[in-house]
């Protein structure tokens, strides 16, 4: 009976279980490959990239892969065959940032909705895809819907989307581009060429141009937000039905996002 009191009382633990142990062992090469695909991110890498930096089997490597991407940890695009980080895990790693983002655009959002009478969509770079993160709409009976809050599609799709790269300096635009290129033809066979042209005319009018992509009647203008060190941190989308998207209208409502950024004190 002494002998038990002595056990119970002498502080020490059973060791961990064989289970726990390789239950530990799953997570930390989990994580190993997240920060593998995080640092590959903006280009993508390849299973056998992603193993071999890993140091793990390329068959391991893939099993806890699948379950990353079923997770929405990561993302896999079998045409090109590379991963990517996932928008859960953007969502859970920076979601004080995105509602920092959210919160600051506010307002501004709401002030071009309420002047312009449309749908104003607020999009951020989230890798080589864009995040839709907010959208006020305007009064105008008539709305367009382009891209619903949370919504992820390749950059280079959409005005906003466009606009967030086409002012990035050449070779980092291009690097974006062939990136995308396979995924683009999914967009009304869009190529990569196509996207290059629509952002030359973007840079020459200071906004980016989108007519009938995501729907036949609709035309939206997008346009880059830079901050304070000239980078583009986000973009602002506006979207209405065509006859009320003259090209007079397109440069008025590319002045009234600019003028509202300014004065809200978001953009120089």
């Amino acid at each position: 009976m002494g002998t038990a009191n002595a056990n119970q009382n002498s502080g020490d633990q059973p060791g961990p279980k064989l289970e726990d142990t390789k239950g530990a062992q799953s997570i930390h090469r989990a994580m190993a490959l997240l920060r593998k695909v995080a640092a590959h991110n903006d280009q993508g890498a390849t299973l056998s990239k992603l193993a071999r930096e890993a140091g793990l089997h390329v068959a391991t490597a893939h099993r806890i892969l699948s379950v990353l991407v079923k997770e929405g940890l990561a993302t896999h695009d079998p045409v090109a065959k590379l991963y990517h980080l996932g928008l859960e895990l953007y969502q859970l790693g920076h979601a004080a940032h995105q509602y920092t983002v959210r919160d600051r655009f506010r307002n501004a959002l709401e002030i071009i909705a309420q002047r312009s009478q449309d749908t104003v969509f607020l999009l951020i770079r989230l890798g080589n895809d864009v995040l839709c993160i907010d959208t006020v709409q305007g009064k105008y009976p008539v709305r367009t819907i382009v891209v619903d809050v949370g919504a992820r599609r390749p950059l280079g799709i959409g005005a906003g989307s466009l606009s967030l790269i086409a002012f990035l300096p050449q070779d980092q635009f291009e690097a974006v581009v062939q990136a995308n290129a396979p995924r683009y033809p999914n967009y009304k066979n869009l190529t990569a060429d196509d996207i290059r042209e629509m952002a030359r005319k973007g840079r020459q009018a200071g906004y980016v141009l989108s007519d009938g992509l995501f729907h036949e009647d609709a035309v939206s203008v997008g346009v880059p937000i830079f901050d304070f060190q000239g980078g583009v941190q986000a973009a602002i989308t506006v979207s209405a039905i065509r006859p009320r998207m003259s090209a007079q209208r397109r440069e008025e409502i590319y002045q009234l996002v600019q003028e509202v950024v300014r004065a809200e004190g978001l953009s120089p």
